[in-house]
């Protein structure tokens, strides 16, 4: 198996299922100006498409978990009260 990294997904569909398409990002061509260089097209059914859109959305919850820890909260600041004149 090989891993290529994607910085861009780009999402068609056509009449039976959906196209993810990756690209590692623009490229700057003189003659044809800025192009999206597509290596990998994985074709998928809708079905298949909310389970991967559940579980990428089940991953990034897991991630913010993980990654971010919780805010501390802070002390409530006491009201001086007004003073006497």
């Amino acid at each position: 198996m090989s891993a290529r990294y994607a910085n861009h997904v780009l999402l068609n569909n056509g009449q039976e299922e959906l196209y993810l398409d990756f690209s590692s990002g623009l490229v700057i061509d003189p003659a044809a100006g800025a192009i999206l260089p597509i290596h990998t097209r994985i074709a998928m059914t809708p079905a298949a498409i909310v389970r991967l859109w559940q579980l990428l959305g089940q991953a990034v919850q897991n991630f913010q978990v993980i990654q971010t820890a919780p805010a501390q909260p802070q002390a409530p600041t006491p009201i001086e009260p007004p003073a006497a004149s």
